[in-house]
Order: C-alpha cells, then structure tokens, then sequence
C-alpha cells in the first residue's frame, strides 16, 4: 500500500476574489449615485470588466517552468 501525502492546505483564490469585489462594488456605486435596478446591473458589468483590466494588467503573473 502506498502512502501519499495529500495537500491539505488551501489556497486563496486572489482572482475570483477581485472578481467578486468590482461586480459588487461596481453595483453598489451605480445604485448609489443613480437608483435603480438597471444601473445596477450595469454597474456589476463596469465593475467586471474593470475587474478584468486589472486582473490582466496589474496583477503580477506566476513564471513558467519552462
């Protein structure tokens, strides 16, 4: 029988995370400044894809093995 070690330690999920906060906070900001469940839901797709932008753009990317 082999004995394997398995990885018990989770890892943050940094990208889903800064995802989830410009959808939120992209909603909230629109809904605040003009009311509505429309400029809220185009709020949440600003925020998205500023999200995204800056997903691509800023966060530092992992190097490769090769």
């Amino acid at each position: 029988m082999e004995n394997q070690v398995e990885n018990t330690e989770e890892t943050l999920n940094v990208k889903g995370i800064i995802l989830l906060l410009g959808v939120i906070f992209g909603g909230v900001i629109s809904i605040v400044t003009h009311g509505g469940i429309l400029p809220f839901i185009i709020g949440g797709c600003i925020g998205l894809i500023v999200a995204i932008v800056f997903i691509s753009a800023c966060l530092p990317h992992k190097s490769h093995d090769r």
